[in-house]
């Protein structure tokens, strides 16, 4: 008898931790296509960090893709739509529309300095021809502000924003319609740097992080809106290496969105073996599937819109100060758990 009690025992111990480890699995991503989303984005064809987060998105079941909306920042808005078409042609998902958005920031004008650093956001040329040639299926008519608008409404408290360009289709989205913002459910910005973390300081300026320096007015209609926002700005994606070990575990297993990465960016790698770059855009994809990959902290955040060495940067803290008083909180994102993120980026983009 003391065998069989001991036995039952160990049964319904070993039930619990299945049972605790199945909470815990739930706890961590969301149930199959349970998040809907909007994805927003200066897209480009990887090695660009837009393609290589569209992978995983587009392998995450959890997402419920209503819509891409594209807008200038890392390339033209003409780029930024063939590309986006073309990555989710190779992937099979052409299911997925796609709706041309901003191709000039609020109010930012290029300067000579401009056309020097990185992002064609102030260019109106053709696009290149992506890998393959241009996809079959075009943009909608219908422009990328009024999808935002029209879904929103369509869906209120269910939209899920992730915004990994210049806010500027956002902002325009939210000035246009009163009320708006109160019906987006989340908007997780891939954006700023906040110089009071570590990790502070910009990557086209000294302070200012790239998709709000191009639209520094626009960044900060939307972080001012009230909206629940995640941040995934430089202060945790400095904390993130795609480095030659990750990338080989990719392009080991052959599917349509490998091969792409593969043709793309196996020349890279032949050129410098010890390549190596921070994952923006990925990351900000992986915490709207999984928010325990990061560790965040609420801040009241805003855009300093004043032209001048600190233009476009984003400055937090955590109580309001002189001159802030605009400013919202939000919740900034601030360390990762690398391992874990970047297993499940190669399992996701690995998928059949």
């Amino acid at each position: 008898m003391r065998t069989f009690a001991r036995l039952q025992l160990a049964v319904l111990m070993t039930a619990a931790i299945a049972c605790i480890c199945a909470a815990t699995v739930s706890a961590q991503s969301a149930a199959p296509g349970s998040i809907k989303v909007i994805f927003d984005t200066d897209f480009s064809i990887p090695p660009q960090d837009d393609g290589l987060a569209l992978a995983l998105a587009v392998r995450s079941p959890e997402l419920q893709i209503l819509g891409i909306t594209t807008v200038a920042g890392n390339d033209t808005m003409q780029r930024a739509t063939s590309d986006a078409l073309r990555e989710l042609e190779i992937a099979g998902r052409s299911d997925i529309p796609v709706y041309m958005g901003a191709n000039r920031p609020l109010v930012h004008e290029k300067t000579d300095w401009d056309t020097t650093v990185h992002g064609k956001w102030w260019s109106d040329e053709a696009p290149a021809m992506p890998p393959g040639g241009f996809a079959k299926t075009q943009a909608q008519k219908e422009s990328a502000v009024d999808f935002i608008i029209r879904t929103v409404n369509a869906n209120p408290g269910q939209i899920t924003i992730i915004a990994i360009g210049p806010l500027t289709n956002i902002a325009t989205a939210i000035r246009q319609t009163p009320g708006l913002a109160q019906k987006i459910k989340k908007i997780n910005i891939m954006g700023g740097a906040i110089g009071s973390l570590d990790g502070g300081g910009g990557n086209v300026t000294p302070n200012a992080e790239f998709n709000f320096w191009v639209d520094p007015e626009a960044a900060q209609v939307v972080v001012r809106s009230g909206i629940p926002i995640s941040l995934t700005g430089l202060n945790v994606t400095r904390k993130t290496n795609f480095t030659r070990e990750w990338y080989d575990k990719i392009v080991a297993v052959d599917t349509p969105l490998t091969r792409l990465i593969k043709e793309r960016m196996d020349p890279m790698y032949d050129r410098n073996a010890e390549r190596s770059a921070e994952m923006y855009d990925e990351l900000t994809v992986a915490t709207v599937i999984d928010p325990t990959l990061v560790k965040e902290k609420d801040m009241f955040v805003d855009v300093d819109i004043t032209h001048g060495p600190d233009y476009g940067f984003s400055v937090g803290a955590t109580r309001i100060w002189e001159g802030g008083e605009g400013a919202k909180k939000i919740s900034v994102q601030y360390d990762v758990d690398f391992d874990r993120f970047m297993k499940m980026y190669v399992s996701r983009v690995t998928s059949k």
